[in-house]
């Protein structure tokens, strides 16, 4: 089995779904492949970046951004002239 096999394994196991493979044999090829457990590492990093990043919400300048491409005002969910938001 090939390493990228694994890592869409670890990948699964991470958002909390079902990983296809045992546990165990995840578990087996981390304690022997270093690319792996690196590629794990680095994968956590950012999980844990994105739900710190998600839970402070969008920064004023991606706010900004977002509402100069879409032309609207992105910060107070207006849509542009012509678009209809989506219902929350």
């Amino acid at each position: 089995m090939r390493c990228a096999q694994f890592r869409t394994a670890l990948s699964a196991r991470l958002d909390g779904e079902p990983s296809g493979l045992p546990g165990t044999r995840l578990d087996k090829h981390l304690a022997r492949c270093t690319g792996c457990r690196d590629w794990l590492e680095r994968a956590e990093r950012l999980r844990d970046q994105v739900s710190a990043a998600a839970a402070d919400g969008p920064s004023e300048a991606w706010a900004a951004g977002l509402s100069a491409r879409l032309g609207g005002d992105a910060a107070s969910g207006r849509a542009p002239e012509g678009r209809q938001t989506a219902e929350r």
